[in-house]
């Protein structure tokens, strides 16, 4: 019979991606790749869902809709120089038309058409604008497309061209002082005080008194140990931690972060997560985000963050797949299916209410400091568990919103509210300050807490409630299986 695998060994990485930093690019031919690249556009994505996507979009009775059918024919033609301005247009106006349905109507993008139309745009305008030599404008049109739902596969080839491409333009001149500038720019970034220090502020008011501890797993189980006594009884547990990972020390430095991936945008939530009016969504360059949100919080030095902001719930590595290099899948994930990768990178005081998923969870902190509490499938009836609508299924306080009537925005606040609890997963109960008269059976659910720092792992099983509030500026990743 074979061996258990050591409980804290990994198996495989969340992306296939092979660096090629280091190789020598004398046989690269820019011609060549964009070539390959178009004729990818032309050929394989527009015989796969391209020319049906223009089909679809052509009979709907919207003029403005047709249009985006016309256009993205033009998008799949080959591309040529007399070409290229008018669908470098076509494309752009594709886009706007898209961005605005996707921001400013009710239904967002209520068809799988539209995010197929901006994601062949997206692809094809960052080859039109790498012909124009603006290499950065052609890597935020792919990463534009990977956050709005590109699959990371489909966009690789593309963005790999580009790295390529950003290494050659950044490594001109003298190496001397190129290297120069590199360690300039290291020291600049630790004066910024962009280390996160892996300390538990026990002075902060963040931090919590843990009065129902979750069980913990001996460090020398084995993953069948944990596969019978948690994975099939549905039973959440913290398991053996896990230093050895590279992210663990390498990524609290952020300036490894800034200096590599700086430019590249990202998807970011910001504003506190009860205070509905003034929650938003952005797209910023990662720079902005360690730099304007991350490094102040860093300084703060556990005081309670009254600015608060959260890279949640993103499918980072399928953007960036060299950050996929730093750790691997953990074992315990083949107790199931592996599907998928998040990170939550954010600044302390980030909340994720209590909700429930219908994926089983390994949840792994990779630096700082996170509170979490959870509750059995079987305290469901006790959880208050929301109905869909925002507004009036929740606990967390309100402005009273009387005025709206004498917004211009008001109804696109109401769309705002109703939308952002639609799936019916989420407990009206604020779980660290329950209404007791407003929510009297939620003191019958248990509580299990747990505080998980650097290196530290716990499974939620699916359908398990569970609260997470960062401490600390804090990194996680989730692996849902």
């Amino acid at each position: 019979m074979a061996q258990n695998p050591p409980p804290t060994k990994h198996h495989r990485r969340v992306v296939d991606y092979c660096s090629d930093e280091e190789e020598e690019d004398e046989e690269f031919v820019i011609e060549e790749e964009l070539n390959k690249l178009s004729a990818l556009i032309e050929t394989s994505l527009a015989n796969a869902f391209g020319f049906a996507c223009c089909d679809e979009l052509a009979v709907d009775e919207n003029l403005e809709t047709k249009r985006l059918s016309a256009h993205l024919r033009l998008i799949l033609t080959p591309l040529s120089s007399s070409k290229k301005e008018e669908m470098k247009n076509a494309c752009e106006e594709c886009l706007t038309t898209l961005w605005r349905v996707l921001r400013d109507e009710s239904c967002g993008w209520d068809k799988p058409t539209y995010r197929e139309c901006f994601v062949l745009s997206s692809l094809r305008l960052s080859l039109c604008t790498l012909l124009e030599g603006n290499l950065q404008e052609a890597m935020e049109c792919l990463d534009t497309a990977l956050i709005l739902g590109c699959p990371g596969e489909m966009a690789r080839p593309f963005v790999r061209l580009l790295e390529k491409l950003l290494r050659r333009s950044a490594g001109g001149g003298n190496r001397a002082s190129s290297n120069s500038l590199v360690k300039k720019q290291k020291v600049a970034a630790r004066e910024k005080a962009l280390v996160v220090d892996n300390v538990l502020p026990s002075s902060s008011s963040l931090v919590p008194k843990i009065l129902h501890p979750l069980e913990r797993m001996n460090d020398n189980a084995t993953w069948e140990e944990f596969k019978v006594m948690y994975f099939n009884k549905d039973m959440p547990v913290q398991l053996p931690s896990d230093k050895s990972m590279p992210c663990v020390e390498k990524w609290r430095d952020l300036a490894y972060f800034k200096e590599r991936f700086g430019k590249r945008l990202i998807p970011l939530e910001v504003g506190k997560y009860d205070d509905v009016e003034n929650w938003k969504e952005e797209i910023v360059p990662l720079e902005v985000f360690i730099d304007e949100h991350l490094a102040p919080d860093i300084l703060k030095k556990g005081d309670k963050n009254s600015f608060v902001s959260y890279l949640a719930q993103h499918q980072l590595f399928e953007q960036i797949p060299q950050l996929a290099m730093d750790f691997e899948i953990p074992t315990w994930c083949n107790a199931g299916q592996f599907e998928r990768c998040n990170i939550w990178l954010g600044t302390s005081n980030t909340i994720t209410p209590c909700h429930f998923d219908s994926y089983d969870n390994i949840f792994g902190q990779v630096f700082g400091y996170k509170f979490v509490r959870l509750y059995l499938e079987s305290d469901s009836q006790f959880m208050y568990k929301s109905g869909g609508d925002w507004e009036t299924t929740r606990s967390w306080n309100v402005k009273d919103n009387d005025d709206r009537d004498a917004d211009d925005n008001s109804e696109k606040k109401e769309t705002k509210k109703k939308f952002r609890n639609a799936q019916g997963n989420i407990s009206r109960v604020d779980v660290e300050a329950p209404d007791l008269e407003k929510f009297p059976e939620f003191a019958k659910a248990t509580p299990m807490d747990v505080i998980l720092g650097p290196g530290d792992f716990i499974y939620i099983p699916s359908r398990t409630w569970h609260y997470v509030r960062s401490l600390t500026v804090s990194c996680s990743l989730n692996f849902l299986f």
